[in-house]
């Protein structure tokens, strides 16, 4: 006897397939959270390593290291008297991401530069890309870079340090309070050269390194400049590469900025101010000018990524919740979303004396 095979119905498998297409995208967001968990956890562990970095940077040369001078200014002495690249001789006047780079096992990148090697520990990934800016190094005239073509290439980093606690080579102030200028040797420099002893609020109070806010749109888009909005006009990246330094790369390579790095304050009016994170920093030396205190304690604050994002001097991450940060201790904390000035400002202060909860 001939038996007939047994088929599915075009409705079985009709059927079959809307099951499985269900079930996928049951679990498609349990994938991705695990994704996220994982990534938010190699972010964290990168700032750990990062804070060692600095403490280990610390315990070597006796201070934290600052964010250099504008331009490599005054460290290239010469010869050749040309803004060249990062390298060992003027590591002082260089960025303090250069700075650390042989206390994270890249001592080699330290001591042979080039633009084409990312970093991996410098990058969180929770915004992918390849760790490098999108600017490729090609200067005119090799033997003479200008600075600008130095700053625009090479790896970038998702992590900012505090420049209240660092500062830069170029400060008015250091952090005793002593008053300088920028003339003249650079033993005459007025530098941070922070101790861990002059954290007076304690360093488990005190933000060391945390992650920057960036623009989703500068995820596919690395490096200094600007991207475009969707509503068609322009805003800063606030992401150029680590081979740049001093002042004015602080909003790139710092958060936190105070009224000490934010511009040229040397004689600066005494703090007088009546309003902490308005009119003037507690702790620091200087009060805020008419123009800084109409904006600058606003971007005294912790966001998620997001598109068309201003990330001027702010804390954030690409995940939910709370962005990483981590303090002087070494320990990292997430930081809710949301946070303002009023305890942002106090985290990133080393000598202002407040009490803040992050709860």
């Amino acid at each position: 006897m001939r038996r007939s095979r047994s088929a599915f119905t075009l409705i079985e498998l009709l059927v079959v397939i809307a099951i499985i297409a269900i079930l996928i995208g049951l679990l498609l967001p349990a994938v991705q959270k695990v994704r996220q968990a994982a990534a938010r956890a190699q972010s964290t562990n990168n700032l750990k390593q990062l804070n060692l970095a600095m403490h280990n940077y610390h315990d070597a040369l006796g201070y934290l290291p600052d964010n250099g001078t504008d331009q490599y200014t005054w460290w290239d002495f010469g010869p050749p008297w040309t803004q060249l690249p990062p390298r060992p001789q003027i590591a002082e006047a260089c960025s303090w991401v250069y700075k650390i780079l042989p206390y994270i096992e890249q001592g080699n990148l330290y001591n042979n530069w080039n633009f084409t090697t990312p970093i991996k520990t410098l990058i969180d990934p929770g915004r992918g890309g390849n760790g490098l800016a999108v600017t490729p190094y090609a200067p005119a005239n090799p033997a003479s870079p200008t600075w600008a073509e130095v700053y625009n290439s090479g790896p970038v980093t998702d992590y900012a340090a505090n420049a209240m606690l660092i500062g830069s080579g170029m400060n008015t102030s250091d952090q005793s309070g002593n008053s300088g200028g920028w003339s003249g040797a650079t033993n005459s420099w007025t530098r941070y050269k922070r101790t861990f002893t002059s954290v007076t609020d304690g360093t488990s109070a005190t933000v060391m390194i945390g992650t920057k806010a960036l623009a989703t749109n500068v995820y596919n888009k690395r490096g200094g400049g600007t991207f475009v909005m969707s509503n068609g006009s322009t805003r800063g990246t606030y992401d150029i590469p680590i081979t740049a330094a001093g002042i004015w790369i602080g909003y790139d390579l710092m958060r936190a900025q105070s009224v000490d790095q934010v511009g040229w304050m040397a004689g600066g009016t005494a703090n007088t101010g009546t309003t902490p994170f308005v009119d003037f920093i507690p702790g620091g030396q200087f009060k805020f000018s008419t123009e800084n205190a109409s904006w600058v304690h606003w971007t005294y604050t912790v966001v998620q990524d997001a598109p068309d994002l201003d990330a001027t001097n702010r804390w954030g991450s690409p995940y939910p919740g709370g962005a990483p940060i981590g303090f002087g201790d070494g320990s990292v904390r997430t930081v809710r979303y949301g946070v303002d000035h009023t305890v942002v400002g106090p985290m990133c202060t080393p000598q202002g004396g407040e009490v803040y909860n992050l709860e």
